[in-house]
């Protein structure tokens, strides 16, 4: 056979007719949304000829602070802006991610997000990046200030967003069939039926740090809409997914990964060993992540006014954990221990803040970021594990001391990660069984040296990233499998 770099008849690939097209999808019910009062936005997205490519398309929105305090976002960016993410059919729920806000800003931004990504969602998130660091701050600045103040160590100042401002902002959908990079069918799906992202809105107190506490419903979403990415094509080539469908036993499917979140509390001064239960129940666990978080945030200098005045979705602490492991049926993953660092600031602990390697190397893995020049994101010695007065925390709750870090503080967290991927090429599904035998799944902390959690009841949050398989049907329906 001819090389292809030499032969000369190969002028094209093989492809279909096609036509790439730009279309809004605005929400159903409504155009205006806030915490208090429509807090759902509901945007159905169907065509009877083209095909969703969800990898070019984004939300853009127009986002109101009617109050008279200023705020600034935390790092996840848009994302804050709303609780749960879902996606559904009919009335059928085909994908839900809990938390989706404190997902991505104690977990998923802080690891994946590198200087270059930073940069970008200083325009497009409301992020700090390059932009300014006084009143008005959303203006970029053309005098450089020192490194830490720049997109690797700083949180936005509480004067980014003006009272009564406007911003236009934008952000990619992360949930399920949304993420991953094959076309979505629209065609496929019934017209009367049509595939429908939900979104609800956030406390406006998470969103990120406030001068001052906000009302519910200050932060307003004005104008919303889904900007689809399409991919208009023939009535013939619609015709053959039909035949492709009805080939395949009347459905064509299409395999993503989704989330499932679980939370627990860890009493204050928890010792020894804890198991946290989170019971998923999937065919194919691919990474568990997790964060833990004061339950009250008692270690203030004083009760805080509102949890509105500190970036309360990022920050995290270790609870001074040694060690955990993801257990599933009488299994331990990995089968050594995740080392960690514990008490770092107790006695006989010197150089303990050099002991987090381990913990945010696994962490990568678990996100699948291990592959790149830079696989911890924005995390550094200086953010990963630690507070705004300290080298790396457990969260203690020292009295009279405010850790959580407020207003142009720098990065404080704290996520952990297993990767349970076994890596297998045969088949689709590669992660951990837990539903065929309808295995427990824990989470295991443990506790050495006279350790503790600390003086203060955290909350765990925990998500587990699963295998998701979905099918649309001869009949205009869409369903899954996990």
């Amino acid at each position: 056979m001819m090389p292809s770099t030499i032969d000369y008849s190969r002028m094209l690939p093989m492809s279909i007719p096609a036509m790439a097209s730009r279309r809004k999808f605005f929400p159903s019910n409504g155009s205006t949304f806030r915490r208090q009062g429509n807090r759902q936005i509901r945007i159905e997205i169907g065509h009877p000829s083209a095909l969703l490519d969800p990898t070019h398309s984004y939300l853009e929105l127009r986002m109101f602070n009617s109050s008279a305090q200023t705020f600034g976002m935390d790092v996840g960016g848009v994302n804050c802006l709303f609780e749960n993410i879902r996606l559904e059919q009919g009335g059928k729920l085909l994908s839900y991610t809990q938390a989706s806000n404190r997902l991505h800003s104690a977990v998923l931004a802080p690891v994946m997000t590198n200087s270059e990504g930073s940069a970008s969602e200083g325009i497009t998130e409301a992020q700090r990046s390059y932009n300014g660091l006084i009143a008005a701050s959303n203006v970029p600045r053309a005098v450089a200030q020192s490194g830490e103040q720049y997109d690797m160590a700083v949180h936005n100042t509480d004067a980014y967003v003006a009272a009564n401002s406007v911003h236009r902002l934008t952000m990619p959908i992360t949930c399920g069939l949304f993420s991953q990079n094959k076309l979505i069918p629209l065609p496929l799906v019934d017209p009367n039926q049509p595939l429908t992202l939900v979104l609800d809105m956030a406390l406006d107190s998470d969103m990120g740090v406030w001068n001052g506490a906000p009302a519910a419903g200050d932060v307003q979403i004005l104008e919303c809409a889904y900007i689809a990415h399409l991919i208009d094509v023939g009535p013939d080539v619609i015709q053959q997914f039909k035949m492709v469908q009805e080939d395949m036993g009347g459905q064509i499917a299409i395999s993503g990964q989704d989330f499932e979140y679980f939370s627990q509390v860890v009493p204050a001064q928890t010792a020894g060993q804890t198991s946290l239960a989170c019971p998923a129940r999937k065919r194919s666990i691919k990474s568990f992540l997790w964060c833990s978080q004061s339950n009250d945030l008692a270690n203030t200098a004083g009760p805080l006014a509102s949890q509105a005045l500190t970036y309360n979705l990022s920050f995290a602490g270790s609870m001074n954990i040694d060690s955990f492991q993801f257990q599933v049926g009488p299994i331990l993953y990995p089968p050594e221990p995740v080392n960690c660092w514990g008490l770092v600031f107790g006695a006989g602990s010197v150089g303990a803040e050099f002991n987090r390697g381990q913990a945010v190397m696994e962490l990568a893995k678990a996100v699948g970021t291990m592959s790149k020049t830079n696989p911890t994101g924005i995390l550094s010695s200086i953010s990963y594990g630690t507070d705004r007065v300290r080298l790396a925390s457990g969260e203690l709750g020292r009295g009279g001391v405010t850790l959580i870090p407020g207003s142009n503080d720098k990065y404080c967290f704290c996520p952990f990660g297993i990767s349970t991927d076994s890596f297998k090429r045969d088949v689709v599904e590669s992660g951990i069984d837990t539903a065929t035998l309808a295995q427990d799944t824990n989470l295991i902390l443990n506790w050495g040296g006279g350790n503790d959690s600390g003086l203060e009841d955290q909350v765990v949050h925990m998500w587990v990233l699963f295998d998701q398989h979905y099918y649309f049907n001869s009949d205009g329906s869409v369903t899954y499998s996990n």
